[in-house]
């Protein structure tokens, strides 16, 4: 099974793991989860541009395209909340 997996679809395995680690983080500490916010939208960020790369070299373009525009809606939102950081 491993060797059928590419590296984007390793490192988009990787980066839903962090995801759901850190998702799961932030609800078993409620609080202050700033950090574990931060880290959920820059794996989310890098989890829809590897998936957009896999879409891609697969020939769905379709499939690309939104995955690509949803990586960049959340790499903005993630850096706009490091910008907007208080304190």
């Amino acid at each position: 099974m491993l060797k059928k997996l590419n590296i984007y679809q390793v490192l988009k395995f990787v980066c839903a793991a962090v995801v759901i680690i850190t998702s799961l983080w932030s609800l078993a500490y409620p609080g202050n989860n700033r950090l574990a916010s931060l880290f959920i939208q820059l794996f989310l960020s890098l989890l829809f541009l590897f998936s957009g790369i896999s879409e891609f070299k697969i020939n769905r373009k379709t499939n690309a395209i939104v995955s690509f525009s949803v990586s960049l809606f959340a790499a903005i939102v993630f850096i706009s909340t490091l910008l907007l950081r208080k304190g």
